[in-house]
């Protein structure tokens, strides 16, 4: 076997490594893939199960809220949410917001009706806000066509007298 013939066998050798290995590292990518992507599955399923979970509890605590065997559950959820709310209205405080009480989105203080779900602000003490405040920007010359309020693109209903917003 001549020089050129042992260059032509190395090189022969070496593309048939090179092409295994490039295979390998194919296979071993698209394996990963695969894996990464039935672990996401999964991952989804168990979020689901745990939904369909928190919803028959939500129900068997509305069916059964006398029920002894679970009154230590019910009594700290009952705990557990008002901590919550109670939490909500601090945070709405420091962000100068109430909280609608039908739907709880955020709203301005001085709101009268609800931006989201159209329903009316129960009064209550509104402290005057402080000179540098601003009313919520609203989109160029979009109004409310009842009360002529300016409305924020993404309201429902306008906070000032409730007219629903096309």
């Amino acid at each position: 076997m001549g020089f050129m013939d042992k260059v032509k066998d190395l090189a022969g050798k070496v593309g048939d490594k090179v092409e295994q290995t490039a295979k390998s590292a194919s296979d071993s990518v698209q394996k990963m893939n695969e894996k990464s992507k039935l672990k996401k599955d999964i991952a989804q399923l168990d979020t689901e199960v745990n939904n369909l979970f928190a919803n028959i509890g939500r129900k068997f605590m509305e069916e059964n809220p006398d029920n002894a065997d679970y009154a230590q559950f019910f009594t700290e959820i009952k705990e557990k949410k008002a901590l919550i709310e109670s939490t909500q209205l601090q945070l709405a405080s420091l962000e100068d917001k109430i909280n609608c009480k039908t739907c709880g989105a955020p709203l301005a203080k001085d709101a009268k009706f609800c931006d989201k779900c159209g329903a009316k602000v129960e009064e209550a003490v509104v402290e005057a806000p402080a000179a540098s405040e601003e009313a919520p920007a609203a989109e160029a010359g979009k109004t409310c066509p009842n009360c002529g309020a300016a409305v924020a693109a993404d309201q429902n209903f306008c906070e000032k007298c409730g007219q629903k917003i096309e």
